[in-house]
């Protein structure tokens, strides 16, 4: 029975080793979900984008594999749970009423339909720090001053990008009052523009055109001369967003259009207190080069505005948050990122590492205790077999010749003992190896 063990136990460790190595121990792809949104504190609904995610190394892919569900627990409220049947490339949008206004941590959670556990962990954002992330663009450029007249432009709603006509409002100031009756001159680079003909400020002293960039850097040239014979001047670039999207409400339909072809855009739908609302919408050639799209909004709170962006957090620089409403005044852009609330992806790295870290226990453990059974079988063999030849021995000879014949093997033992420490060392320095 020793001897068949003596010989298999070595073969059965080095099975399982492989096994460990190549199926158990194997780095496995991980799946988490990430969660973006605007402040938790004081908001009585939850706007939130959800980021499905599986992650094998440095790679990273969307992921769905059915329905998940999304619970929310504020304090003093009762568990609100939502489940997310749909979702595009692993992005999906929700809402989640908590019923009253939420003070302090929320707790979220969100678990695949196995159970599984994409995201755990609790949220707190308020108003204050969520603006801070926020980009202004837009207001007055003022022109030069060394004239009677002030000339001054801005785009109407804070920028403008490539390819998508809009407006611009001009002003016109004399002794830092307004400046009514004065015909302007308009004319631009980069850029095409209408309404100048016969343009005169009106009673507050401004002016609007239209202005479509058609290059990177345009600029605009105004001459303003009054019945007097005073004149002004400006000649500035334009504000412009390279790569942005152009967003406008026609209707009750948002409007999103890219002067070059894209396939989806990340819109976020925001007041100054928070999100609103949001989606992921695939975007149609428009026979000119471009893509567009629409969608229809919900009723919204005043002023809104439409951060559009191709990045799924819309966190960059070519991100714009168009102003929804446009007053007398030229409109600011409120480009503000989703906020990364949540992100399930750690902790499941870490559950990844737990589970190969007692995979390498394990078979460490397994090879000591092989190592120490095929020791002591060794030994009993040996044993067992210096036992026999002694008494086959001494049935024939003296005990002193018997000695001389078949002296302990001591050394021919220990070295049999080393060289199975080897071998098991040798396993284990390849199971440390493979681990890291």
């Amino acid at each position: 029975m020793s001897r068949a063990w003596s010989l298999a136990l070595p073969v059965l460790t080095v099975v399982v080793v492989c096994y460990a190595l190549l199926v158990a121990g194997v780095p496995r792809a991980i799946i988490g979900a990430r969660v973006y949104g605007g402040p938790t504190e004081g908001a009585s609904r939850l706007s939130l984008r959800v980021e499905v995610v599986q992650r094998a190394g440095e790679s990273e892919a969307p992921f769905w594999a059915g329905p998940i569900s999304v619970q929310a627990l504020a304090d003093q409220a009762q568990p609100v749970t939502l489940s997310v049947t749909h979702a595009t490339e692993g992005v999906a949008d929700v809402v989640l009423p908590l019923g009253a206004p939420a003070h302090g941590r929320v707790h979220l959670e969100l678990h695949e339909a196995s159970g599984a556990l994409l995201a755990s962990g609790e949220v707190e954002l308020d108003q204050s720090r969520w603006a801070e992330r926020a980009r202004r663009r837009g207001g007055w450029i003022r022109g030069r001053n060394d004239r009677a007249l002030v000339v001054s432009i801005a785009p109407e709603r804070g920028t403008f990008v490539v390819g998508s006509p809009d407006f611009m409002q001009l002003r016109v100031e004399r002794a830092g009052s307004p400046a009514p009756g004065v015909a302007l001159s308009v004319s631009a680079e980069g850029a095409r523009v209408s309404g100048t003909r016969g343009l005169v400020t009106d009673a507050r002293g401004r002016a609007r055109i239209g202005f479509e960039a058609t290059e990177l850097n345009p600029t605009v040239r105004v001459e303003a001369l009054g019945s007097a014979g005073e004149s002004g001047l400006i000649d500035t670039p334009v504000p412009l967003v390279p790569g942005g999207f152009f967003a406008q409400v026609v209707g009750t339909e948002l409007r999103i259009e890219s002067a070059v072809q894209r396939s989806e855009a990340f819109f976020s739908v925001v007041s100054d207190a928070g999100r609103v609302t949001g989606g992921r919408l695939a975007l149609a050639p428009n026979g000119r080069g471009g893509s567009l799209t629409t969608t229809t909004l919900p009723a919204l709170p005043h002023p809104s505005w439409v951060v559009v962006s191709s990045d799924v957090d819309q966190n960059s620089v070519s991100a714009i948050g168009w102003p929804l409403d446009v007053g007398p005044e030229p409109a600011r852009t409120f480009d503000v990122p989703d906020a990364l609330l949540l992100d399930g992806l750690p902790a499941a790295f870490q559950r990844e590492q737990v589970r190969r870290s007692r995979v390498r226990w394990l078979s460490a453990a397994f090879i000591a205790l092989a190592f120490a059974l095929s020791i002591v079988l060794l030994v009993v063999r040996v044993r067992a077999a210096d036992r026999d030849i002694s008494r086959h021995l001494r049935e024939g000879l003296d005990p002193e010749t018997a000695a001389r014949v078949a002296p302990r093997r001591l050394l021919g033992l220990l070295v049999a003992l080393l060289s199975i420490g080897l071998g098991f060392i040798a396993l284990g320095l390849i199971v440390a190896a493979r681990s890291r």
